[in-house]
């Protein structure tokens, strides 16, 4: 496994949205971002940083386009898996069968969240659930149990994950602010970079009991 090592440097795109995939891989060292084109930019819908995690197995289970776009957060190595060599895994290795289907279970429970979500909430709760479950995933955590946030990310996030279009993810952090519902970080007074989620706020509207990368 160790000689199958591929070493690639900060900022290298492993592979791009819409691209016809050939290979999987799995993470050996480093960090790997998977980045999914949004509305006015990017957002990073996850951070690929356990060793043994692996990602892009969807374009050799079914053969689609690329979902993301992945990218090396830092210098990083992966091995690099075709066709032949996954196939040769799910069949000899029962254990790495069940982790690829316990994965495939797990996108399948998410997705059934978000469309449940996107059908059944207005925009101003989508929002609130969406940016709790950024804060989760991403935010920085502050003293109380309070998050920091950058607002460009959770915003793309927001877009990207939930639904809502940017207008309305600026009314609502509008209200979100002249509510004091959220307020803005002490170290973005002036620049009104980032903001701050309220424990409380995290925790009535996270749906999830804990966050998952």
């Amino acid at each position: 496994m160790e000689s199958s090592t591929q070493f690639f440097d900060a900022g290298t795109v492993l592979f791009r949205e819409g691209e016809k995939g050939a290979l999987m891989y799995i993470l050996v060292k480093g960090c790997v971002e998977l980045r999914k084109k949004v509305e006015g930019g990017e957002t990073v819908l996850k951070i690929v940083k356990t060793p043994n995690e692996f990602f892009g197995e969807m374009a050799l289970i079914d053969g689609r386009p690329r979902s993301p776009t992945a990218v090396c957060a830092e210098k990083t190595g992966l091995i690099a898996v075709d066709d032949a060599i996954f196939d040769s895994m799910v069949l000899s290795n029962p254990k790495f069968a069940l982790t690829i289907i316990k994965t495939l279970a797990a996108r399948i429970r998410s997705s059934n969240v978000q469309i449940s979500e996107l059908t059944e909430t207005i925009p101003r709760e989508r929002t609130a659930r969406a940016m709790a479950d950024y804060a989760m995933r991403h935010g920085e955590k502050i003293f109380d149990g309070a998050y920091k946030v950058r607002i460009e990310d959770v915003r793309a996030w927001v877009n990207s994950h939930a639904g809502v279009a940017l207008d309305d993810f600026d009314s609502c952090l509008a209200r979100f602010l002249k509510n004091e519902t959220l307020r803005y970080a002490a170290t973005s007074a002036k620049t009104k970079e980032h903001i701050v989620l309220p424990e409380t706020f995290v925790r009535e509207n996270n749906r999830r009991n804990e966050p998952r990368n």
